[in-house]
């Protein structure tokens, strides 16, 4: 391919982000795009991380409603299957969080990560909450690696949600 193809291969390329709803197109920014997207794989790999944050309910700014993250578990992108719902999917990451209170428990794991039967989880990815009736992987556009919020709050997750959406206001 001669360095004039090369330069403008890109030229007539779009690429619509459909979590963010951002668009970028031309050559300079596809190929900008490109090179994220390839360091970000190089210096990850194909993970997923969960990155656990406890919800304040009465909290009065997003900041608050949130808090510090307590911890970030790291798992291959072959993490549960491509057709696993979001419900299956956070079992497994319970597992792995109640795996990680045990570890505490030694000592090897941050205090406040703490879970009980009575916390439910809700994941965000992009702003946006997973549903529980949705394949992880397959309807929910997640390309990796990806970083996944995991909520533990003691409500419904519709009552996080609207709780969230009010905050975002």
């Amino acid at each position: 391919m001669s360095s004039q193809n090369e330069e403008g291969r890109y030229d007539n390329v779009q690429i619509t982000n459909i979590v963010e709803g951002t668009t970028i197109e031309g050559h300079d920014a596809v190929k900008k795009h490109f090179e994220r997207e390839q360091k970000m794989l190089t210096e990850h790999g194909a993970s997923v991380f969960f990155q656990v944050y406890r919800l304040n309910l009465q909290a009065d700014t997003l900041e608050e409603l949130q808090g510090k993250k307590l911890a970030e578990i790291k798992v291959d992108g072959s993490f549960g299957s491509s057709t696993a719902s979001v419900a299956v999917v956070k079992d497994m990451v319970r597992a792995l969080l109640m795996d990680k209170e045990r570890k505490r428990n030694n000592g090897q794991a941050p205090v406040g990560l703490a879970i009980e039967a009575a916390d439910r989880l809700t994941l965000y990815l992009g702003g946006r909450p997973l549903q529980d009736d949705t394949a992880f992987y397959d309807d929910n556009c997640i390309m990796l690696p990806v970083w996944i919020q995991v909520l533990l709050h003691r409500c419904e997750s519709e009552e996080a949600v609207q709780l969230i959406n009010k905050l975002q206001k």
